[in-house]
């Protein structure tokens, strides 16, 4: 398993959270404008809510995949040393 500075690390988990952050926000947001849709009887075809769904998803992991590339780390390695820092965090907290 490789290692990483803490300052790379910090970036690593800032960088996951803030991924998480987005994410959720997207979420709520498509649902706003989902509930907006219906109650305004405005119809979508399915296929073009999951293309917008589906690009706007990619365009929110560019800048996570950008440090895992400039870290050198796979998806894998960089979910592996996140979990291990969450139960490090956890041990030290109790």
């Amino acid at each position: 398993m490789r290692t990483l500075s803490q300052k790379d690390l910090d970036r690593l988990v800032r960088s996951n959270r803030n991924l998480k952050i987005s994410l959720w926000v997207f979420c709520v947001g498509m649902i706003g404008v989902l509930f907006l849709l219906i109650a305004n009887n405005v119809t979508m075809s399915p296929a073009c809510g999951t293309a917008l769904g589906v690009g706007i998803g990619a365009l929110l992991v560019i800048p996570q995949r950008q440090l895992l590339s400039e870290l050198g780390l796979s998806r894998q390695e960089a979910k592996q040393i996140l979990q291990d820092e969450r139960k490090r965090r956890r041990a030290a907290g109790n």
